[in-house]
């Protein structure tokens, strides 16, 4: 029991030591020793393993002034890679990470909504397997995939239990995609995956607490506290779509009546403006909101009013210092930001209002990507 205690402790100075030099870097040996107090010879043993995987490399020589010159520390971007997949209802996007968190390419495909489960995953298997070829990335140094997907994921298991916006019901997502790849496979849900981006490159960078809210197909959110993702018992965490707004309301996909989906998502949106105008695409009634139409003006309106309504009830939950807006409503149409900004004045309680952000996600189309192959690093990387 004593050996598995300092082989796990090994282990995790290992890790400390690396994330140090990632977010640190250029650093020297004896900077680190400082800021863990570690002995310098266990820093430089620790290096020297580090070094000999390749994760280290020495960079630049520096000097204060007075005496020997220090030998500082990067981390090698190049080490590993980790695919991330966002698969949406109509809409597959693909990317290569390489182990600094940066995007090495990013590929969109359109999908066909009603698609099999089983085409799908070959689609993603055979996808996967072209932009590895077209980067020319060995097979050895990728660790491994991970999939965003909208719905209630059993992440631990790498179960789809229910995606409505997919039909999927308890499909093996995880275990089909790791045989056809042959990579070690993550799944979680879409937004959780993209608050670990925030969270590492992004709007929440070093928060303790944010909320990321998503709005496109459907609404949803994440949710940070004390820096890691709140879960809750069964990975649902979050999910304010299924949130009852009106028992006597809109029908449901989820059998339910009055669920806040059907009033926010781009599918209700576009459903209120057939019945004010032949329209065709969410786009249509952009381009008439910004024409001043006053159908349009009065939907995104009444969109802006809900929004900011589930954005106060989330603040009050739980009091974060960030809520980040993000998904393909709010970068197709950032005007309503400020009415949301605005509605958010009038609803939400004044003493959590004064202490708290609300900002827009930087990260745009790629979000869910660059967070499930950030994801897949931090769930696979094993540090011997």
């Amino acid at each position: 029991m004593e050996k598995q205690d300092q082989i796990l402790m090994k282990k995790q100075n290992k890790t400390f030591v690396l994330d140090l030099i990632k977010n640190m870097a250029p650093i020297s040996r004896m900077e680190i020793s400082k800021i863990t107090k570690m002995s310098p010879t266990s820093i430089t043993r620790i290096v020297g393993e580090l070094q000999e995987q390749g994760f280290v490399k020495e960079t630049k020589l520096v000097t204060s002034g007075v005496g020997r010159k220090a030998v500082l520390l990067d981390v090698c971007g190049d080490v590993l890679f980790t695919i991330g997949v966002e698969l949406d209802k109509s809409v597959l996007k693909i990317g290569i990470v390489n182990y600094l968190g940066e995007m090495i390419n990013l590929q969109t495909y359109e999908r066909n909504p009603l698609e099999p489960y089983e085409v799908t995953v070959q689609n993603i298997d055979s996808k996967v397997k072209s932009i590895i070829e077209l980067n020319a990335i060995p097979m050895d140094k990728i660790i491994g995939l991970a999939v965003g997907l909208p719905g209630s994921i059993d992440y631990e298991n790498g179960i789809v239990r229910v995606a409505e916006q997919l039909r999927w019901r308890n499909v093996h997502l995880s275990r089909d995609l790791s045989e056809l790849t042959s990579l070690n496979v993550v799944i979680d849900n879409e937004l959780k995956m993209k608050i670990i981006a925030e969270n590492t490159v992004g709007k929440a960078k070093d928060s303790k607490s944010t909320i990321l809210v998503g709005i496109g197909s459907g609404i949803g959110s994440a949710i940070l506290l004390n820096g890691e993702v709140h879960r809750g018992e069964s990975n649902n965490a979050g999910e304010i779509g299924h949130t009852v707004i009106d028992p006597n309301g809109n029908v449901c996909n989820c059998g339910k009546f009055g669920c806040l989906c059907t009033y926010i998502s781009e599918g209700a949106i576009l459903a209120d403006a057939k019945k004010m105008k032949d329209v065709s695409s969410i786009d249509d009634v952009f381009t008439a909101f910004r024409d001043g139409e006053s159908w349009a003006l009065n939907i995104l309106d009444r969109t802006a009013t809900y929004i900011a309504l589930a954005i106060s009830n989330l603040a009050c939950l739980y009091e974060p210092e960030c809520i980040i807006l993000s998904g393909n409503l709010i970068d197709k149409m950032p005007e309503i930001k400020q009415q949301i900004e605005e509605k958010c004045e009038r609803y939400m309680w004044e003493p959590i209002k004064k202490n708290l952000r609300i900002v827009h996600s930087s990260l745009g189309s790629q979000g869910v990507v660059l967070g499930a192959a950030i994801q897949a690093q931090n769930s696979l990387i094993d540090l011997n």
